[in-house]
């Protein structure tokens, strides 16, 4: 199953770019092809500018057109959603009427420095999502606490309890888009 994932920080070293690159490398024994759309060249949102669209955002729509599922891997950022992957959530779902979210299933997953790991965040983005249509992952969940611990030098995570979870979050999230086709 292809799943396009949005990174929701864009700080090198992030520990949500570290989750979600694990996430790639170890949904493959899950059956899941996870593939990283990159939303770094998204302008603000403005309306003025759906007639033509630019061309980051072009490309992220075919991405997430083609995937069986979205991912959004996100902090959390003032007990909310981060700016900047709300941003492409808007370009994504626009012009008024697109298709691209519509009825699409998303995934949730995100790390945080703090206890939380990006609850408030995830729970935040499920009643959005709802505006789309489409059914939330809900099966399980992945909050990667106290992150800074998680994360080894290569970038990825490495603490074996945090790998357990990923990986029962990633073998229930492969029988459930299974079950949503």
């Amino acid at each position: 199953m292809d799943i396009a994932a949005l990174c929701g920080s864009l700080r090198p070293g992030s520990y949500n770019q570290a989750l979600l690159e694990t996430a790639i490398v170890r949904g493959e024994r899950f059956g899941l092809h996870i593939v990283q759309v990159s939303i770094e060249g998204f302008p603000a949102f403005s309306q003025e500018l759906e007639s033509n669209l630019p061309a980051p955002v072009v490309a992220a729509k075919e991405l997430v057109s083609s995937a069986d599922c979205v991912m959004l891997v996100t902090p959390e950022y003032n007990h909310g959603v981060p700016g900047v992957l709300k941003n492409a959530v808007d370009w994504l779902s626009r012009p008024f009427g697109d298709l691209t979210l519509r009825h699409r299933p998303m995934a949730l997953m995100g790390a945080s420095t703090g206890y939380a790991g990006s609850l408030r965040a995830q729970l935040a983005w499920r009643q959005m999502w709802y505006f789309f249509d489409a059914p939330v992952f809900s099966v399980a969940e992945m909050t990667l606490s106290f992150a800074a611990r998680m994360v080894g030098e290569n970038g990825l995570v490495v603490d074996p309890g945090a790998l357990e979870r990923l990986d029962l979050y990633l073998e229930k999230l492969a029988q459930w888009l299974e079950e949503q086709r």
